[in-house]
């Protein structure tokens, strides 16, 4: 990825200020397990917070793909997924042994003058633990060297230690040595490999990096070693400048006075269509006495303090002379959230031509949650809704949701006609180490009454090889997951993924509503309900979904299979204390294959938006399949990577790509897929309306105090 990015010098000072870390970021680099290390070994440092890390490492008979996190600054955890070369796995189309593995690292004392850091960490702790072991490690600064002593248990075998010399001269250049303490002995397949002979000893390796990039080569056991990888720094706001974001509205044009804005429905329309130019979306106008209301959302901005500046910016220069306060309430798939109430029109345009700054404006802005029992904005007539119906826009390779390659067409209201290209993988089914789904994914939405929403999708398969997988399921549950390669053989090359109404409520601030109807997912179609609750301080949320749902046919139709249940799920949101960027969830109630329990999610998100979490949940549905056992049944459990494609686009937007890593075919602890979750709907803009007042570059950049 070309990007630029925040010098290391730059994040680790950051760093080193909030936490007391003293090392340089040349000190915190990765071991060819993944962890932050020197060859083989661990260390006791942790990188800078929020660096994540993709690498491949190569040392016979080892071939490792793997990813890291600093999760929190004292919180480092990483992933690995080893090829043993020469190992039959025992299924003949899985090929060599494959294992997958997760560690972590606690750093139990920062680094002070006068003593070294501490960590405490473990390898492969959970699953087949192959290569599991346990450690305490110190790493201490001494100038251009970075000393470690260590020592381990398991596969670490006792005492290890090494040191790193970056000299100041070439800060991207690194010599590294370590004792090796592994214990080879027990691996998979040791005697087959010849590592059963490899003995514990001294390695030595050279590491070179430059900007996001990094490699080290080593040399140990008579056998090269090879670690490549690339660091994000998820705590970097932007990654890409915004070269195509389009600019706000500065067209002047004669401003209309009150009497005429009323008469002649040219001047409404003229605010209407200049707010459809910028993305603007169900948008409706009232002028009671000097007070202009407004309610509209934004389909692009992914900020919604951002939007009502720029929704603010273009009414003031289209509104009648006389107004002299502006209400602007923001939507949510045309559910208020929240009322901005500007009582100094002369000073916000002020600030918008910037002779003044943010802090001066503030005090004549109000924020409150939005009442729904105010009433709606009256509707405009439909001289205004037919300037929305003429600029219905048709785009083709639109890139303004990430999409690689996409059509899209889209008018005044919300939702309208998307087609673009999916990607799916899967990895370690016994049957093939590797799968793949890419289809054409088409879908339309739209607003056929007041908050009454037809939702409708299609996928076209391209390619995909899900349908070879062999493997029957054998689970004992109510096969809700696990039969996913009889929909890929069955469908054929085209399905019909989603096909549902959607109805939303607010019955009272903060308080929200959907009941659904329809084809949920490619397996489930039903009914049901969702009500959330927001609270004032936004730190926390709660709500409960209830469905009654029915498993699909395999061929993508309009069919039923017998299976039905009914899943309800009551959930918890609430802001980590003292952890404020961190949210947990924890819902509980049925589960999709009948079985009740818990299921718990943490996740953090950083100064790019990017979120990074994990679950676990724990029922009864006894799930004994291997690895489980009826002595330890298998509980579901995954991470998830959330990415916002702001930061990675040339201009803003609210597309949002997610990814997870769990077993694919379980059917323990799942979840149908929601129809429309409220949370995830406010989530962001909750957020966004807590932090920094509300006004969050509000300007359109980033003016706070």
């Amino acid at each position: 990825m070309a990007a630029p990015a925040v010098g290391r010098s730059l994040l680790l000072a950051a760093a080193a200020t909030a936490f007391g870390l003293h090392a340089t970021a040349a000190s915190a680099q990765v071991s060819l397990n993944g962890q932050t290390g020197l060859v083989y070994m661990p260390d006791a440092r942790i990188a800078p917070d929020g660096t994540l890390r993709f690498g491949v490492s190569y040392a016979d008979p080892y071939l490792s793909g793997w990813s890291s996190l600093a999760l929190f600054p004292f919180l480092e955890v990483s992933g690995k997924y080893t090829r043993i070369e020469g190992v039959e796995s025992g299924f003949e189309e899985y090929g060599d042994y494959k294992d997958k593995e997760a560690d972590f690292k606690l750093r139990l004392l920062p680094e002070g003058k006068y003593w070294p850091q501490a960590a405490f960490g473990m390898q492969d702790f959970f699953g087949t633990e192959i290569f599991g072991a346990q450690y305490l490690a110190l790493s201490k600064q001494l100038g251009d060297f970075d000393f470690t002593l260590g020592y381990g248990d398991e596969r670490i075998d006792g005492v290890f230690g090494g040191l790193r010399y970056t000299p100041r001269a070439f800060p991207g250049l690194s010599f590294v040595a370590e004792y090796d303490a592994y214990d080879y002995s027990e691996d998979t397949g040791a005697a087959v490999t010849g590592v059963i002979d490899r003995n514990k000893g001294p390695v030595g390796g050279l590491e070179y990096r430059w900007k996001w990039l990094a490699a080290q080569l080593s040399y140990g056991h008579d056998e090269v070693g090879v670690n490549a990888y690339v660091s994000v720094p998820l705590n970097q706001k932007e990654f890409v400048p915004k070269l195509k974001e389009p600019p706000p509205y500065t067209k002047i044009t004669p401003r209309p006075t009150i009497a005429q804005w009323n008469v002649d429905p040219a001047h409404r329309a003229l605010m209407a269509r200049a707010l459809h130019e910028q993305y603007f979306k169900r948008v409706r106008l009232g002028l009671q006495g000097a007070t202009l209301r407004v309610e509209l959302t934004n389909s692009r901005i992914s900020q919604m303090s951002r939007a009502v500046g720029r929704a603010a910016r273009t009414i003031l220069l289209t509104s009648p002379l006389e107004t002299r306060e502006l209400q602007i309430t923001y939507t949510v798939n045309d559910l208020p959230l929240a009322t901005y109430t500007f009582a100094d029109l002369d000073k916000l345009q002020r600030y918008f031509n910037g002779m003044i700054p943010r802090q001066q404006l503030e005090p004549t802005i109000s924020m409150r949650y939005a009442d729904p029992r105010a009433g709606d904005v009256e509707l405009e007539t439909a001289a205004m809704l037919d300037a929305f119906d003429q600029q219905y826009r048709m785009m083709v390779l639109d890139d303004t949701e990430g999409d690689f390659l996409s059509l899209r067409g889209e008018g005044a209201g919300i939702g309208g006609f998307k087609l673009s290209p999916k990607v799916s993988f899967y990895v370690n089914d016994p049957s093939g180490a590797f799968r793949y789904d890419v289809y054409l994914l088409a879908s339309y939405k739209r607003e056929l009454l007041k908050r009454l929403f037809f939702e409708a999708s299609v996928r076209v398969t391209i390619a995909e090889d899900v349908s070879k997988v062999t493997t029957e399921s054998n689970s004992t549950l109510p096969h809700v997951r696990s039969d996913i390669a009889e929909y890929a053989r069955e469908q054929g090359w085209i399905g019909l993924e989603r096909l549902l109404l959607n109805r939303y409520f607010a019955p009272a601030p903060r308080v929200y509503a959907r009941a659904s109807v329809g084809y949920y997912e490619q397996m489930f179609g039903g009914a049901g309900g969702q009500v959330l609750y927001l609270s004032p301080s936004g730190k926390w949320a709660a709500d409960i979904a209830a469905d009654w749902v029915q498993q699909r046919d395999f061929d993508g139709g309009f069919g039923f299979q017998d299976y039905s249940t009914v899943t309800s799920l009551a959930s918890v949101h609430f802001k980590v204390p003292l952890l404020p960027t961190t949210t947990a969830t924890v819902r509980a109630g049925r589960f999709l294959a009948e079985d009740e329990g818990v299921r718990f999610e943490l996740k953090r998100r950083f100064a790019s938006g990017i979120e990074v979490g994990f679950w676990y949940t724990y029922t009864n549905g006894d799930d004994i399949t291997s690895p489980g056992s009826p002595d330890d049944p298998y509980y579901d459990k995954g991470v998830f990577l959330r990415v916002p494609l702001s930061p990675l686009l040339l201009k803003d937007s609210q597309a949002v790509a997610d990814f997870s890593l769990a077993p694919w075919t379980r059917d323990v602890g799942q979840m149908v897929t929601s129809p429309g979750d409220l949370y995830d709907m406010f989530e962001r803009p909750v957020r966004d309306f807590k932090e920094e007042g509300g006004l969050t570059r509000f300007g359109d950049f980033d003016d706070k105090n």
